[in-house]
């Protein structure tokens, strides 16, 4: 079996209705279909049972949150990919399967794009770096993931958000698993979901300081926190200005400031040109 599509709801039935109807429509057939609730009361287990006969696993029972549940599909799968597609979101047309796995793939995390209830487009990367994963992380609901990566590395249920930004970072970056882009608008994400209504900038830098704590050796932890900015305001803006998007004409303005102070002596004068040739 190729994949295994996992839907994780809870209080959502209504969402849960529409990702359903999404995957059922499906052209493409390999595939089994997982529905892990967690003890809904709002009709949502009227609505799995409606479709029983297309969905090959389900449960309905309280859990531990979001990742706790995630694993229980991850545990509970048999294809070779997994797929979270959580409840509100949705595939973006009958085809989609088909045209993702006429790519012919075989590395470890496999992401297409996808849009947002809001209309949004969100491109997956090309590549993977740590920069990327230090910035963001990668589409939980377009990502194919192999079964088997969750058997070195789950989820991690302490967190209530992020968890899936840790999973990625550790496979990606500690791990160095393959990666590979397919250039197919997979599904629907609804933006009204915790993932994007809870923000916490707090948790997201103690997110950040335990996955470097964890992927970087001790004896080159301190000059990441340095280069970070953790210790000093110089760093810190050094840090900025290079991930930037404007971060090239930030420097000429700099050059041109401190070319005026210095009435335009010695290496100053030249760095415009110097800066051209590198394209910055």
């Amino acid at each position: 079996m190729k994949l295994s599509i996992i839907t994780i709801n809870y209080n959502n039935c209504e969402g849960l209705r529409k990702t359903i109807k999404s995957v059922v429509s499906q052209t493409f057939r390999d595939f089994e279909y997982i529905i892990i609730d967690g003890g809904s009361t709002d009709g949502s287990v009227d609505v799995i049972k409606e479709y029983a006969d297309r969905v090959d696993y389900w449960v309905s029972e309280k859990d531990h949150g979001i990742y706790h549940a995630m694993n229980k599909g991850a545990f509970a799968a048999h294809g070779e990919y997994t797929q979270f597609l959580n409840s509100g979101d949705y595939l973006c047309d009958e085809r989609v399967l088909e045209k993702v796995f006429a790519n012919q793939f075989n590395e470890d995390i496999v992401c297409g794009n996808m849009y947002t209830s809001r209309g949004d487009e969100r491109i997956s990367p090309d590549e993977v770096s740590m920069a990327y994963m230090l910035t963001g992380t990668l589409l939980h609901p377009v990502s194919f993931i192999k079964r088997s990566l969750f058997d070195v590395y789950k989820y991690d249920e302490r967190y209530k958000i992020m968890g899936d930004r840790d999973f990625f970072m550790h496979h990606l970056i500690k791990e160095n698993v393959s990666y590979r882009k397919v250039n197919v608008f997979v599904a629907v994400f609804d933006v009204s979901g915790i993932s994007c209504t809870s923000t916490n900038k707090d948790a997201d830098r103690a997110l950040i300081n335990h996955l470097t704590d964890c992927l970087i050796p001790p004896r080159v932890r301190t000059d990441y926190r340095n280069f970070m900015g953790e210790d000093d305001y110089y760093h810190s803006l050094f840090y900025t200005l290079s991930f930037a998007k404007l971060r090239k004409y930030v420097y000429t303005l700099v050059v041109i400031f401190v070319k005026i102070i210095t009435f335009n002596r010695g290496w100053i004068k030249d760095y415009p040109i110097r800066l051209r040739k590198q394209k910055i």
